[in-house]
């Protein structure tokens, strides 16, 4: 139920921690129970075709698991707290969302794209450093990536804040395509412009002049 309720947005790992705990606990004390000389987990466990116990603990279990849920928490004996990794995620996505509320102008979403760059850039610079590959849904609880995937899509989305990087993108593309092509433009300028295509040209005529001369001055003595 728990996890149901805390469904959408996804905030099932920190709002049913308890019940998850008391619930892997009541499950631990099963197994162990023996009233008797009967085990309570030979009753209640792998008993008839439905196995309605095992059933429900594993389905709980799978999706605590594949929402990376302990990785929320420091577990200290076994009793979890926050990680410090998740409190200072949640105080920098509290922040982005607290400015983008305050900043949001629907006639003008410049306004709130700006005032609220420095906070989501620091938001997502931070949940990058979270896993080692680009995406973490394998190992990033998922509370987390739930936050930023829905803080990403207002930005790009809903905001376009996105489309105020084209222009300094575009400015930067066009500076670095230039300078690439700065050593062929010297190249081409010096090949067909310099005075190296000159050159021979220049010697042939003083060589001629040089001839020239010559037999002059040889006429003349």
């Amino acid at each position: 139920m728990c996890s149901i309720l805390n469904a959408r947005p996804v905030r099932l790992c920190e709002k049913c921690i308890d019940k998850y705990v008391t619930f892997h606990n009541r499950y631990e004390e099963l197994l162990k129970t023996v009233i008797n000389g009967t085990t309570c987990s030979s009753v209640l466990i792998s008993n008839d075709r439905l196995d309605v116990v095992l059933q429900y603990h594993n389905s709980i279990l799978e999706i605590w698991d594949k929402g990376n849920c302990n990785s929320c928490f420091d577990w200290n004996g076994g009793v979890p707290t926050l990680s410090n990794d998740t409190k200072h995620f949640n105080k920098l996505f509290n922040e982005t969302m607290k400015c983008l509320i305050n900043n949001f102008d629907p006639k003008n979403n410049a306004t709130v794209c700006e005032k609220c760059m420095q906070y989501y850039m620091q938001l997502n610079t931070f949940y990058s450093t979270l896993s080692t590959d680009a995406i973490g849904v394998d190992s990033i609880c998922m509370d987390v990536v739930d936050s930023m995937n829905s803080t990403r899509s207002i930005w790009s989305k809903t905001l376009n804040c996105c489309k105020l990087r084209i222009s300094p993108e575009v400015v930067f593309l066009f500076s670095a395509g230039l300078i690439s092509f700065l050593p062929l433009i010297f190249y081409m300028s010096v090949r067909y412009c310099g005075p190296i295509r000159d050159l021979p040209k220049v010697l042939r005529e003083s060589r001629f002049k040089q001839t020239i001369l010559r037999s002059v001055n040889s006429r003349e003595d």
